[in-house]
């Protein structure tokens, strides 16, 4: 991204401005500290994608969580169903010769 007049679209596009974001560390902080310092105009476009991703981000991690408590829940109703099967199988009654 070389332009400075980038809209959030443009930022929110942006792999970098994403791990920037999402997964912050040295070299990207100073990146992308220096390109707000250099060009304040870019703030509030910035400022609104990086809002953005964050709350996309929480709402995905959200989603991901319940329907991984999803996948657990039908999982172990499938294994007491299982279960239960085997036992009452385990328990067929005797036949007398």
């Amino acid at each position: 991204m070389e332009l400075f007049n980038n809209t959030v679209k443009d930022y929110l596009l942006d792999e970098s401005f994403q791990r920037w974001v999402l997964h912050p560390d040295v070299d990207r902080e100073s990146v992308w500290d220096v390109r707000q310092r250099d060009h304040p105009e870019c703030f509030d476009a910035m400022e609104e994608a990086r809002l953005l991703l964050l709350q996309w981000h929480t709402c995905v991690e959200q989603t991901v969580e319940e329907d991984e408590q999803q996948v657990w829940s039908k999982l172990a109703a499938h294994l007491d169903e299982d279960e239960e099967e085997t036992l009452s199988f385990s328990k067929q009654p005797e036949h007398k010769s």
